[in-house]
């Protein structure tokens, strides 16, 4: 897949996720007036409820027992997208990162974590966004098996878009 395909899907994929309901972002509410310094339709992130769902999420993974498993991972680091990598995980450490066929480059740090360590991230991501003034957060978790699927973190400033973060886990499948 060529490169400027890749960032249409990806800002597609970013304008989907941006209709997703406000209670799984962990979202107050409605749009209420903007704070000093955010852009207009601000809505600050529920911090109580995301870390409520993630608690409850790393519960549901943790119960799955899975030492064994592989993933493949997405990631922007705006304005850089990384290349998309399989991670394999055997005995709860990364044995394998292998770029999925088509992509060039290195596989990025982030892409280097089990699942234990994209919860240790989100709750890291969760406390500093938490300090920010207008931060933006957006997290999934795969309702079965509790591991996360997506973070979308990035600031509803008035700002430019540069340095937001993004990724996306896809293809879990556990091994024997």
């Amino acid at each position: 897949m060529s490169a400027p395909l890749r960032v249409a899907l990806l800002s597609l994929s970013v304008c989907l996720s941006l209709a997703a309901p406000l209670a799984q972002a962990g979202g107050a509410g409605a749009p209420g007036p903007a704070a000093e310094g955010c852009r207009p339709g601000f809505v600050r992130p529920n911090f109580a409820a995301l870390s409520r769902e993630l608690a409850q999420a790393r519960a549901r993974w943790a119960a799955q027992g899975l030492s064994a498993y592989s993933y493949e991972v997405r990631q922007v680091a705006a304005p850089v997208l990384l290349p998309a990598t399989r991670v394999t995980v055997r005995d709860g450490a990364v044995v394998a990162l292998n770029l999925v066929p088509g992509e060039a480059g290195q596989p990025s740090p982030l892409a280097r974590l089990t699942v234990e360590g994209r919860f240790d991230s989100l709750a890291q991501t969760l406390r500093y966004q938490a300090t920010l003034p207008c931060p933006e957060v957006r997290i999934r978790y795969d309702p079965a098996l509790g591991l996360p699927v997506y973070l979308y973190s990035g600031r509803g400033d008035k700002g430019i878009a540069d340095g937001f973060g993004e990724w996306t886990v896809s293809r879990f499948t556990p091994l024997p």
